[in-house]
């Protein structure tokens, strides 16, 4: 397992990166069986006004990390699609760890998987991407 922060993954200041900055991102995974993680500390900025994580915020976050998990595997593309499901509400306070899986890489599309899980380890929402590599 490899732990880096945002601006290490990147080679570039926090400042500098819109979305990350915004999303509360404070870490990345690279785990052993080469799947990659972010650690996401959930801020007000985050939150809609029923207290919870905004869904859109959920979306972003997986799909950010989907972009590092490319840029990772050394294969850029573009979505094709992506699908979000919720399971519970992520709460201020809260540090939820999005996971990517592969799921089918193919030659031209690829297909991945992503968990957002809380600090109990309990499912909060899960997306589901497909990608045309470049």
């Amino acid at each position: 397992m490899k732990r880096m922060t945002i601006e290490e993954f990147y080679d570039t200041p926090m400042n500098r990166l819109n979305a990350p900055a915004h999303l509360g991102l404070s870490q990345v995974v690279i785990n052993d069986d080469d799947t990659m993680s972010l650690i996401v500390n959930v801020t007000e900025g985050l939150m809609n006004l029923h207290g919870t994580v905004q869904a859109g915020m959920q979306y972003m976050i997986c799909d950010t990390l989907l972009g590092m998990y490319l840029i990772h595997m050394g294969r850029p593309g573009v979505g094709m699609a992506g699908d979000i499901n919720f399971y519970r509400p992520g709460r201020k306070d809260d540090i939820l760890t999005a996971t990517i899986y592969p799921r089918k890489v193919g030659r031209r599309t690829g297909n991945f998987q992503a968990e957002l899980k809380n600090q109990e380890g309990k499912m909060v929402s899960e997306c589901m991407f497909s990608v045309m590599f470049e």
